[in-house]
């Protein structure tokens, strides 16, 4: 799979990113995932110094609603129309069409409960990051209860955890150690519910990291 982390919505015209979605999807054989997200407090400069606002949280929320809503709409209606409150469509094209229909999965990355509603209305697959054991069974149970009142199913959500693994002791020794202490961080992380991990290594990008977090992984299976 191909997939972006958390693309901010609040870069880019949505019917753009639609028409960027959809050309990737077929580049790629349809093998894309869309991370979608609102931005937090560390998107400010980003935002700002493109001549960006960074609004609250309220309306990054309503943005990343609006959003979903266009995407699906222009990979899936031969002209596409939508009057929301910060975009509008008036006959919009999208060709070539995804790949798949009724298009890409879309994940939502975040923690924030408003967010965690948006994922249950809509994503297929949410993504976390930075969460105690405490906070991730919270924002868990949350989304379950979000997903209940819907009518959905937790397990229509894939979980999905992200995150640096630059720290860990014993990193470039012995093989089969540098796969526990991946196992122990990412257990430490993660709960049964995620069954996706997407770690960053920085500067420890390398062969063998690579190799011990994929057996690791597959030992969390």
């Amino acid at each position: 799979m191909i997939g972006s982390l958390v693309t901010n919505v609040n870069l880019r015209n949505p019917a753009l990113l639609a028409k960027m979605s959809s050309t990737v999807d077929n580049i790629s054989d349809g093998r894309l995932i869309l991370g979608l997200g609102t931005g937090d407090g560390m998107s400010r400069h980003e935002l700002l110094s493109n001549g960006f606002k960074f609004s609250n949280i309220e309306e990054r929320v309503e943005r990343l609603r609006e959003t979903i809503h266009i995407l699906k709409a222009m990979w899936n209606e031969d002209e596409a129309f939508f009057d929301g409150n910060h975009y509008k469509l008036m006959g919009a094209l999208n060709y070539p069409k995804p790949r798949r229909r009724p298009g890409p999965p879309i994940w939502i990355g975040g923690k924030h409960p408003k967010i965690l509603d948006v994922a249950a209305e809509t994503a297929d697959g949410w993504n976390y990051w930075g969460l105690s054991k405490e906070e991730l069974e919270k924002s868990s149970e949350y989304l379950s209860m979000r997903c209940s009142e819907l009518k959905r199913t937790r397990e229509e959500i894939i979980t999905s955890w992200s995150g640096p693994l630059t720290r860990l002791p014993c990193t470039g020794k012995n093989q089969s150690q540098m796969t526990r202490n991946m196992m122990e961080e990412l257990q430490r992380q993660s709960d049964k519910e995620t069954k996706y991990f997407i770690a960053s290594f920085g500067t420890q990008a390398n062969l063998k990291n690579y190799e011990a977090f994929a057996e690791a992984v597959r030992n969390l299976s």
